[in-house]
């Protein structure tokens, strides 16, 4: 089950991101110019996201399956520091290479908190009876 729940959910991240990296994308051109620049960027951002997500359902998901106590801080801060460090050097890739957008590499971490905020925003409420 817990693969089905991760696979729905990078489905609605993909979906949703496609649709702010275009909008990301048409700013960023209009803004420098860069057409390539700025497309390689989003697409290491968003690529990176979704790797981050991944390794953070993993991590819980372990933690919560296998662990109490002292060894599951201990296993999540590890989870947290790979991923840290994955989301570093991919932006230290880009600040390096010069062949992406820093900007836009950054932006799509921070979709999952707009995209879900938006969705909690905009859900409709089931009424109670």
């Amino acid at each position: 089950m817990e693969r089905e729940d991760l696979k729905k959910e990078i489905r609605f991240i993909l979906i949703r991101s496609f649709f702010l990296d275009t909008a990301v994308f048409i700013i960023s051109v209009m803004i420098t110019g860069r057409v390539f620049y700025s497309a390689a960027g989003l697409a290491a951002g968003t690529l990176g996201m979704i790797i981050n997500l991944i390794l953070l359902n993993r991590s819980v998901y372990r933690i919560v399956r296998y662990g109490n106590g002292s060894g599951a801080s201990k296993k999540m801060f590890a989870g947290y520091i790979i991923r840290l460090m994955l989301t570093g050097f991919i932006i230290a890739l880009a600040m390096v290479t010069k062949a992406a957008s820093v900007v836009c590499t950054v932006i799509p971490y921070f979709y999952p908190k707009l995209i879900y905020t938006a969705g909690a925003f905009f859900r409709k409420e089931k009424k109670v009876k």
